[in-house]
């Protein structure tokens, strides 16, 4: 191996390793509604599940809906509902899901930009550059979903 190669390589190396520490300090925030449904979403990806029980019918947004296309708009008869461009939240984000509202850090709010700082009545805190743990880690939380 060449000498361009090895730093290439070393370079895609260390690229890889930050990336997944960086994604590594979330958190997945679980909870569930009153019909026993139950829901999840990470901290730092944004990533949202959720499961189903026997005969909830799922409804699906289409591009004239208020959602992303093809994303989940009801399970049974629990609504979902998604940031716009100018709602306050990444866009094609989870705004809230039945009575459960998710709100996200912007820029200037305390923790790293896009990542959740609260789903219902839980808070989450995060650590900044000068708080003792890593940058954009979470600290603490406090409070409940429900």
């Amino acid at each position: 191996m060449n000498n361009i190669s090895m730093k290439k390589l070393i370079f895609i190396f260390f690229f890889c390793l930050t990336t997944q520490i960086s994604f590594s300090q979330g958190m997945k925030i679980k909870w569930q509604d009153s019909s026993g449904r139950e829901f999840s979403i990470n901290t730092h990806t944004r990533n949202f599940e959720y499961s189903i029980l026997p005969g909830d019918k799922i409804l699906y947004n289409s591009k004239y809906s208020g959602g992303p296309e093809g994303s989940v708009r009801s399970i049974g008869n629990t609504k979902i509902y998604y940031n716009s461009a100018y709602s306050g939240g990444p866009e094609g984000s989870v705004k809230s899901v039945g009575n459960v509202k998710i709100n996200y850090n912007s820029a200037y709010s305390g923790g790293p930009e896009g990542t959740v700082k609260s789903v219902g009545g839980l808070k989450i805190y995060y650590h900044s550059a000068y708080s003792g743990g890593p940058e954009g880690a979470i600290k603490s939380t406090s409070g409940s979903v429900n």
